[in-house]
């Protein structure tokens, strides 16, 4: 496929992905809201701890495949059935080894309700498999738009309405487990009705694309632990209550953005591996991509970390606050974790995957090392580990693909000018409404809030053009200018000199 096809396609594909983003962030705010208020925070934390174990369960069944078969240039029915016959295989053998291990495990969090949690969700691993891999295969021809409709309802109705109804019966922490098999369920059916492959399962074939998905699997699950490493020691140190407050401000703190790091870090995954070798266009795509995402992410969320005991009061009540300390370090988590996801998938795209395993090694390290040293403290203290350890892995991740596209140090820094001088901003602006009298009785003090937000956005308007950057505002006029929106861009542009 030619570049400038693979290009116009990937843009076309982050745009669905952005687009499809927003559709879910506001059903998954709604769906956690709801949830939140009629469910309490220990029956978060057994659902934090069940899906942990899922996730980990599919990452084992995908084994690396999902990415291989994105990764090569030209794939065959045969490379599907064997990643179909490994992913099968695997998923059954985890599904027996968990629903063995169920007692050990809920016995490590001291809730012997999570036995038979962990039994009977260990074999929606199985199903999940299958849909992961018609996932992947749309993934690799860039059909965002169909993965977008699927997830925004899979979540939205199949999970978020099934389990707000069993909520509301007093099902407890089952309405989640039933909505979860629920959403799996209507995934697999709706991504093999767009993307029908071959059902039949191999175990021997391509042994590159074996080999590459070994590596791959190593990786997905060194990401795995930096991932959800922290939701087990938290369980186990500071138990299933701390652990559904921890949970629950860290999904509000990535729900708004959540959604759109994955869709776009796996656009950039595809798009960097189907332009492997043109360095020059890898090397434009990363600078906006990653000038967008830290846009997107640096001034919103550190606004939110300032305010965080606002913002969870407007949005789950008075039960919630207890968890303001946390969400104040993970807030500040989300552009760290968005920035390095991004660099790391094309890292990945390149062929780095070597590079990309020991970086994510080193920060599964400093995870483990550094909640077992504050185990000892309380969690509002040892919640710091999350942003250091994100910070180390983006700055390392920065490093490595400096040196694998050829970047100048202008050119890593560049993209970050922008969205931390916004940043800064919003919350000098926030801090400033702080102080006003009015600040705390004016619609539940949230004029802070929205006095840093009105701030970043006038920055915005005013200097379009600087605040984007050369390459973003280049591909948002190409994107834009002959549509509705042209006059608007125009406008904005006006003071780029």
């Amino acid at each position: 496929m030619a570049t400038d096809s693979i290009s116009s396609r990937s843009t076309t594909a982050l745009f669905w992905g952005a687009g499809g983003a927003v559709g879910k962030i506001a059903g998954q705010l709604l769906v956690q809201i709801t949830l939140a208020r009629i469910l309490g925070p220990e029956t978060f934390g057994q659902f934090a701890v069940v899906l942990s174990i899922l996730s980990l369960g599919g990452v084992l069944a995908d084994c690396g495949f999902g990415a291989a078969l994105i990764q090569k240039k030209e794939i065959s029915s045969a490379d599907v059935s064997l990643a179909l016959g490994w992913s099968l295989t695997i998923a059954i053998v985890i599904a027996l080894v968990i629903s063995l291990m169920a007692p050990f495990l809920a016995n490590q969090f001291g809730d012997d309700s999570l036995v038979w949690m962990f039994t009977v969700s260990a074999f929606l691993i199985i199903p999940q498999a299958m849909g992961n891999l018609s996932t992947n295969l749309l993934q690799r021809d860039l059909h965002m738009r169909s993965i977008q409709i699927i997830h925004v309802f899979a979540y939205t109705v199949c999970f978020g309405g099934v389990a707000t109804t069993l909520a509301i019966l007093g099902w407890g922490g089952w309405s989640l487990i039933i909505a979860y098999a629920v959403q799996t369920a209507f995934k697999v059916v709706a991504t093999y009705s767009i993307c029908r492959h071959t059902l039949r399962p191999r175990l021997r074939g391509d042994r590159a694309l074996i080999h590459f998905g070994l590596k791959s699997l190593a990786n997905d699950l060194t990401n795995w632990s930096i991932d959800n490493l922290d939701r087990f020691l938290i369980g186990k140190f500071w138990g299933l209550y701390s652990l559904g407050l921890y949970s629950v401000a860290f999904n509000l703190s990535k729900a708004p953005l959540g959604v759109l790091i994955y869709a776009v870090q796996n656009i950039a995954f595809a798009s960097a591996a189907r332009l492997h070798g043109n360095v020059a266009a890898v090397r434009k795509g990363f600078q906006v991509v990653l000038a967008a995402m830290a846009l997107a992410t640096l001034p919103l969320f550190a606004i939110v970390a300032f305010e965080s005991e606002v913002v969870l009061h407007i949005v789950y009540g008075d039960k919630w606050i207890k968890a303001a300390p946390y969400m104040t370090a993970l807030a500040l988590s989300i552009p760290l974790i968005s920035l390095g996801s991004i660099t790391a998938a094309i890292l990945r795209g390149t062929g780095a995957i070597g590079t990309e395993l020991r970086v994510q090694m080193v920060t599964a390290v400093v995870f483990f090392s550094g909640f077992i040293m504050l185990s000892g403290f309380s969690l509002a203290v040892a919640v710091w580990v999350v942003p250091a350890a994100y910070l180390v892995r983006l700055m390392l991740l920065l490093a490595m693909i400096r040196d694998r596209l050829e970047l100048r140090m202008a050119d890593m820094l560049a993209p970050f000018r922008g969205a931390l001088v916004l940043a800064v901003a919003g919350v000098c602006v926030a801090a400033l409404a702080s102080g006003l009298p009015q600040a705390t009785t004016i619609g539940m003090g949230v004029l802070p809030l929205l006095a840093g937000c009105c701030a970043i956005v006038l920055l915005l308007t005013f200097r379009f053009t600087w605040f984007l950057g050369a390459p973003l505002a280049a591909m948002v006029r190409a994107k834009f200018s002959a549509g509705r929106l042209g006059p608007a861009i125009a406008w904005l542009e006006r003071g780029k000199n």
